[in-house]
């Protein structure tokens, strides 16, 4: 039988679990804490963005750099690379063929460009809801819709 891997995740943590099969249940295998998930960008942040020049207005006063990206937005971006740069290590070391994901919709997104190519192959499933602090027992209910558990 095929080994299948959940990722639950959110952007303060996350818990992978291996489907043991149906009627089996699942085992935790790994959980990782990611506690600036819960930080605030105002926490996160360490300056105010740079100043330049304005360009080709002759204007020689100086106007505030943007940013593309918020602290907290860059916080919970690196998080998703490294849950993604989790499971291509698992893959590599074959310990899993199948792969679900749940995550809410916008980090199920950036799980999902985060991951590998070949990674990404073995995602037989996912679920756009917050479930990373539901307890197992209904995990198992709630993962029935996408896969046999």
């Amino acid at each position: 039988m095929a080994r299948t891997w959940i990722l639950v995740a959110h952007e303060a943590g996350a818990r992978v679990f291996e489907n043991y099969g149906p009627g089996k249940g699942l085992g935790l295998i790994e959980e990782v804490e990611h506690s600036e998930g819960r930080e605030k960008a105002r926490d996160l942040e360490t300056d105010r963005p740079g100043r330049s020049f304005r360009k080709n207005s002759g204007d020689p006063r100086r106007a505030a750099m943007s940013r593309k990206e918020g602290p907290h937005e860059r916080v919970v971006a690196d998080f998703a690379r490294e849950l993604a740069h989790k499971l291509h290590q698992g893959r590599m070391q074959n310990q899993f063929q199948r792969l679900v994901l749940v995550a809410p919709p916008r980090f199920l997104g950036l799980l999902r460009s985060s991951l590998d190519g070949p990674t990404k192959q073995l995602v037989v499933g996912s679920l756009d809801k917050d479930l990373a602090t539901t307890k197992e027992a209904e995990l198992i209910k709630r993962l029935g819709e996408v896969i046999a558990i």
